[in-house]
């Protein structure tokens, strides 16, 4: 009897071991993020505190949305939660690569930055930053950063399209537009705010007119294949609580609307 009852203790132990185990592994299991340079700055201040208090290592693949929407689409990438743009989520949504609703975590307005120290000069409206991109020796931004279809929206619209043409420097690499202009290689970048106020060497010079706004919206949407749903679903919803407000703020977006 007692051998019995022994046996069945230290099968119980063993159970209890192997199920504590495998919840301490899924705890420990890497968080797989793709995303957008558009909320960089705020998750390069929010991440490592999420990481102390949640013991969540979260790993993240950087990029442009639509650069990293085709990577998902292809298949060379293994994710948990996709972080890009409404349209490129919904996209990846209807194609069957992310499940459930998506989730709007941030936005940032449009604006031109240029180098650190140099001369400032009203964009406020539609004929002030015409002059300003006119006089500019050149403007460089992302060949196709999230913002780039209303960035050329309003170049065409301002009619001066063919003028810039010659003095655009496209950029495929994310990031290096900001850091030109921060070298003195080129003269302003065109962005969105997030991705100039983070930038050491630049300054934001203006936003774009209200007339050409389109604010750059950062939304969540976890991947159909997703190893750890659970943490990903966690993560979303410490990005829309209050606590994460602040440091959203300071790297120039704003909370997502009723947040």
């Amino acid at each position: 009897m007692k051998k019995s009852i022994f046996a069945a203790s230290a099968t119980a132990g063993i159970a209890v071991m192997i199920l504590f185990a495998q919840t301490a592994g899924a705890q420990q299991a890497e968080l797989r993020v793709i995303s957008s340079n558009g909320i960089k700055g705020a998750l390069d201040k929010l991440l490592p505190e999420y990481e102390k208090t949640s013991h969540q290592h979260v790993a993240i693949q950087w990029g442009g949305t639509a650069a990293l929407k085709r990577t998902i689409e292809g298949g060379g990438a293994q994710f948990d939660l996709a972080i890009l743009t409404p349209a490129a989520i919904d996209d990846l949504t209807r194609q069957g690569k992310i499940v459930g609703a998506s989730t709007a975590l941030a936005k940032a307005n449009l604006a031109v930055g240029i180098r650190a120290g140099s001369a400032k000069a009203d964009i406020g409206t539609p004929d002030a930053i015409k002059r300003r991109l006119l006089a500019a020796k050149s403007i460089t931004y992302s060949k196709e950063g999230a913002a780039t279809p209303a960035i050329a929206d309003m170049v065409n619209q301002l009619g001066i399209a063919d003028q810039l043409k010659a003095k655009t420097v496209f950029q495929a690499v994310s990031g290096r537009a900001q850091e030109s202009v921060a070298q003195g290689e080129n003269e302003l970048v065109l962005a969105p705010l997030s991705e100039i106020v983070t930038v050491k060497g630049i300054e934001v010079l203006g936003l774009f007119p209200k007339e050409f706004q389109k604010p750059l919206i950062m939304s969540a949407g976890v991947s159909a294949q997703a190893a750890n749903p659970e943490a990903a679903k966690a993560l979303v919803k410490f990005l829309t609580s209050k606590a994460a407000g602040p440091a959203i703020k300071a790297s120039g977006m704003e909370m997502a609307a009723g947040k």
